[in-house]
Formats: structure tokens, C-alpha cells, sequence
């Protein structure tokens, strides 16, 4: 009788372990398609507070690049039917490799591109986040603000866009962005 009260005390944990493992896969999978597909080196963070809802890449064939997008919401919520992506796959020209769930609300994506990105119009200001040069704007439309920045690293760039809410604060978007840059360092 007590081998199975053991038995059942530990099923839990042993389940949970199981799970947490095969999300830490499932990152590893997410990096290593996503840099056989751009030939490059490719952090992608997980965060335990704001799951990861889809990550897709982006084909652009008159350039001739590709870039990689993840995005991340609250709520992770549930996977989407195979239609609905492949309708999405259509529409905007992507190819799915991890998700697409239906998070609530969506807080940030963040994009990583082979190609260095410069400020075009001047409009962003520059904060050294970890020892990185990022640069960055701030915008607001209605009641909604609004933080986009970027950095260039040694394998590409990252670019992150970032809907400010109670849910995520200015100091936890560059909490995010500090995360990527050290991530990617040690890579």
C-alpha cells in the first residue's frame, strides 16, 4: 500500500518534468530549424511569464532573405486547426514552425533578420542595454503606447515591438531585450 501512495505522490512531478523538458525541446527545435533556414545563430528566449504563441519565417523573395518572427503573449490559450494556419501560411506568405496558438492579449514580437537594420528616418534615440548599442522609439495611439527597438548583433539583427500595458511595463520590454542580448552572446 505505501509503494503506490509513492507512486501517486510522484506521478505529478514526474508529469510535470515531462512536460517542462518538452517545451525546452521545442525551443531547441524552434532554434535549430529556424537556423538551418537563415544560416545563422539564433537565440530565442522563453520566458515562463509570457509564453511563446508562434514563431514563423518570413520569406521575401525579391530580397532575397529571410527573417524569423516570434511571438509572445499572457495566455498561451490552444493551438490553432490546421486550416486556420495553413490559411494564415497563405495569406501572409509564411511558413509555421512552432504554434500558431490563440494568446491573449499579444505583448511583443521579436524578429530576427540576417540584414543590419539602420534608423531611416533618424526618429529613434540610442540606450545601452547590457553593453549593446539599441535603439529605440517610443509611440502612442489612443490609450495604447508603444516601444519598437532594435540592435545589431554579429550573426543579424533583432528588432522587437512591444505593446506597453500594466501586463508589460516599459522596464520589463527592456528587461526582454537585455535577455535576447545576453542570450545571443552567449551563443
Amino acid at each position: 500500500m505505501k509503494k503506490q501512495t509513492y507512486l501517486l505522490f510522484l506521478l505529478p512531478f514526474l508529469i510535470l518534468a515531462a512536460c517542462s523538458s518538452e517545451a525546452s525541446q521545442s525551443v531547441e527545435n524552434i532554434e535549430e530549424q529556424a537556423e538551418q533556414e537563415l544560416d545563422a545563430e539564433i537565440y530565442i528566449p522563453e520566458f515562463e511569464e509570457y509564453p511563446m504563441v508562434s514563431a514563423e519565417i518570413f520569406s521575401v523573395p525579391m530580397a532575397s532573405s529571410k527573417s524569423l518572427m516570434v511571438t509572445y503573449s499572457r495566455e498561451k490559450g490552444s493551438l490553432k486547426s490546421d486550416e486556420l494556419i495553413s490559411n494564415h501560411e497563405e495569406t501572409v506568405g509564411s511558413e509555421v514552425i512552432y504554434g500558431i496558438y490563440e494568446g491573449d492579449p499579444i505583448l511583443f514580437k521579436i524578429t530576427f533578420d540576417k540584414n543590419e537594420i539602420i534608423s531611416g528616418d533618424g526618429s529613434h534615440e540610442l540606450r545601452t542595454v547590457s553593453g549593446e548599442s539599441v535603439l529605440y522609439h517610443e509611440t502612442t495611439s489612443g490609450d495604447n503606447e508603444y516601444l519598437t527597438a532594435f540592435f545589431n548583433g554579429e550573426q543579424g539583427s533583432y528588432s522587437f515591438e512591444f505593446a506597453l500595458t500594466d501586463e508589460l511595463t516599459e522596464d520589463e520590454a527592456y528587461w526582454v531585450i537585455s535577455t535576447v542580448i545576453q542570450g545571443q552572446k552567449s551563443k
